[in-house]
């Protein structure tokens, strides 16, 4: 197994070092079939970026080159970057956030790539499956025009971060239901085709998908979502196959995953509203209908809440066999869905999780709302 070697630098600005000259060198000197760049956004942080690299270190096939998008960074990312053998693109000046970083990267890589080439992007608090790219690289044929893994959480102390691997393990259930095809291509990381990333640049007019200038939408809260979007508005598929999984942080307290969920939802609905009618039936079906369900469920619990303090309000409040049973099933169900994840899982399912399922219902009618007053919203690096 090969492992990434360290470069030489080559252009100084001031205190920071920028590799433009030697990603070039690399991808011209590649005779490889497909050559595959890895580009990972970081902003601040060398506490996670060297495992990050060395989990590309240990792919079972190698990408060409590896590149940190140091995004205004302050700590120390670029010299952790180097020392574990990646190269360092500097982003700068970038006011856009995660996606102008990546837009500035890709800028200067994909004019250097043919149609047959791909890049990797990826989290820099992310680690991949050794198989990661070889799987994707497998599949990324055709009409495929992106493959993402199938995300799980870091192993974690906290209970409300535990409740979120079991989210998570669960949606690769959906994914499976689903014949592997992507609700999104996770940030977390995916291999896209520089065919649809040009295809989806050259797209960007106004009609056939919303206005803007390069590859990724900097008006997006949730960029990856838009980019999964715009993918298949322009006739391409996206892919995530179970087998290969990306391992990333989750959020160890209420105020981390409100910020995290609100910008999430936030921009999902953002998102709809900005395809509108560009958007094919097949995909209003599916992304309206998890919405709609998100809707629902908001509608249900209160209809359930009132309903009780109704009842305590006359006196007549008593249990329901029928609702106890209707309760029960549902609990069983979910239980089942994580059971192999063992005794804690199991627990929380029957005890916990209810409560964090209304806080997640919490945070979406707080998007909700702050879509419907035309909020922007921000941007909170979690």
């Amino acid at each position: 197994m090969t492992t990434l070697a360290p470069s030489p630098t080559t252009t100084l600005r001031g205190d920071t070092i920028d590799d433009r000259s030697q990603i070039a060198a690399r991808l011209a000197a590649s005779s490889e079939a497909r050559r595959i760049v890895v580009l990972i956004p970081a902003y601040n942080e060398a506490g996670s970026i060297a495992a990050t690299i060395d989990s590309i270190a240990q792919q079972s096939v190698q990408p060409t080159v590896t590149v940190v998008v140091a995004n205004n960074c302050t700590d120390g990312t670029e010299d952790v970057a180097r020392e574990h053998g990646a190269l360092v693109f500097l982003a700068e000046p970038n006011k856009d956030k995660k996606a102008g970083a990546l837009n500035m990267a890709l800028e200067f890589v994909v004019p250097l790539l043919e149609d047959s080439d791909a890049v990797l992007a990826m989290d820099a608090d992310t680690t991949l499956s050794e198989t990661f790219i070889e799987i994707a690289s497998e599949r990324l044929t055709g009409k495929v025009g992106g493959v993402g893994g199938a995300f799980i959480g870091r192993e974690c102390r906290s209970t409300i971060g535990y409740l979120q691997r079991m989210e998570y393990y669960r949606y690769r259930r959906e994914i499976v239901q689903r014949g592997e095809r992507a609700f999104v291509l996770s940030g977390t990381g995916a291999l896209i085709s520089v065919q649809a990333l040009n295809a989806v640049k050259s797209a960007r007019d106004g009609e056939t998908l919303p206005s803007g200038a390069s590859f990724y939408d900097t008006f997006s809260l949730t960029e990856d979502n838009e980019l999964t979007f715009a993918m298949l508005a322009c006739g391409y598929q996206c892919l995530s196959p179970v087998e290969m999984t990306t391992t990333t942080d989750v959020m160890d307290t209420p105020s981390m995953l409100w910020q995290q969920r609100h910008r999430w939802y936030l921009g999902a609905l953002r998102n709809l509203q900005a395809y509108g009618s560009r958007m094919p039936w097949h995909m209003r079906w599916v992304y309206w209908r998890q919405q709609a369900g998100l809707a629902l469920s908001v509608l249900a619990v209160a209809a359930h809440v009132l309903l009780v303090a109704i009842l305590l309000g006359l006196g007549t409040l008593s249990l329901s066999p029928w609702w106890t049973g209707l309760a029960a099933c549902i609990l069983l169900a979910n239980m089942a869905m994580v059971w192999r994840m063992g005794r804690r899982a199991r627990i929380l399912t029957l005890t916990v999780e209810p409560f964090y399922n209304v806080f997640l219902l919490l945070i979406f009618c707080a998007a909700a709302l702050s879509f419907l007053s035309g909020r922007k919203g921000e941007w909170v690096h979690t």
